[in-house]
């Protein structure tokens, strides 16, 4: 689930640049959001719940400060995001054997 958001930000940024005429700017904030939204998959996995939990409010406060604009097209990313967030496990390390 975790890669469902920068793909559906890189769909809204190719969305607009095609509805739209300024595609220099387009570009530059879809890219923002989309690397906000992928950031959490580079993360290690003792974090990476923390980073999802991070980018995601970075995405929401760009989401709602762009609403009026582009912002709408960026919420199924950032759904996706806290879906992710909400669902994510993080592996066990190894489990101890405690039989003697």
């Amino acid at each position: 689930m975790l890669f469902a958001a920068p793909v559906a930000a890189v769909a809204a940024t190719l969305l607009l640049t095609a509805l739209t005429g300024q595609i220099p700017q387009v570009l530059t904030w879809g890219a923002l959001m989309t690397l906000v939204a992928a950031a959490p998959i580079v993360v290690p996995p003792p974090h990476r719940r923390t980073a999802i939990r991070v980018c995601a409010a970075l995405l929401a406060a760009a989401t709602v400060l762009g609403i009026l604009s582009v912002g709408a097209f960026y919420v199924p990313a950032l759904a996706a995001l806290v879906i992710a967030g909400t669902t994510h496990r993080p592996k066990s390390r190894g489990r101890r054997s405690t039989a003697a």
